[in-house]
């Protein structure tokens, strides 16, 4: 609701009191300078409706939802199903912040593991789901940062059922993000891409950082 509203023609800068367009397009531009990273439209490429139309097919995600709701990254490429710094609906100015942090936490696994995670992340339901609770441990750290508190867990993890993960995968999933978050609410920032993103926000918008104490 919060991205349609922004998006409003006229009234929508009414709506947009936390983060400005400009200030997302340049986010991504920092984490892209850092990473080493670049964005695609994701309806636009053929990669990306070949995979979901395979997803479809296997039944693990519809076609429109794997495409509309969801950012990919591949390699250092992210599929983003928005224009960056313009809003729409399901994706707030804020949201295409924390998707991108969340994303170049992927690019941070693939750095490390190199073409094993790519094969491990499509080959095993287990590894999937510990890669994703470790991208969503840079939602958590983000939502601190802005908000000075924490989302529940649980949601999330049961989140990556859309993934194909297993209820087993999933309670595993959980079960680490409720430990992160012990560390996340005293304070702790785990993630690089986290780091990498805090850089940024610290210095061009620390008016958006919950206050302390």
């Amino acid at each position: 609701m919060k991205g349609y509203l922004q998006s409003l023609p006229g009234v929508g800068p009414l709506f947009q009191r936390d983060i400005q367009p400009a200030e997302v397009w340049a986010f991504y531009q920092h984490m892209q300078t850092r990473l080493r990273t670049k964005t695609a439209n994701k309806a636009d490429s053929l990669e990306m409706r070949l995979a979901a139309e395979a997803l479809q097919r296997m039944g693990i995600l519809d076609r429109q939802r794997f495409l509309e709701r969801y950012a990919t990254t591949v390699g250092r490429t992210l599929y983003l199903p928005f224009e960056v710094g313009t809003p729409k609906s399901g994706w707030d100015l804020w949201a295409q912040v924390v998707v991108c942090v969340h994303e170049h936490q992927h690019v941070v696994q693939h750095d490390e593991e190199g073409p094993s995670y790519e094969l491990a992340y499509l080959t095993s339901t287990s590894a999937r789901a510990r890669y994703e609770a470790e991208a969503y441990t840079c939602n958590l750290e983000l939502h601190f940062w802005r908000h000075g508190t924490l989302p529940a867990v649980r949601p999330i993890a049961e989140g990556l059922k859309h993934y194909g993960c297993r209820p087993e995968d999933v309670e595993v999933a959980a079960h680490t993000l409720a430990l992160t978050s012990v560390s996340v609410r005293h304070g702790a920032v785990v993630s690089e891409a986290t780091n990498v993103a805090l850089e940024w926000l610290n210095s061009h918008v620390p008016h958006l950082r919950a206050k302390q104490g």
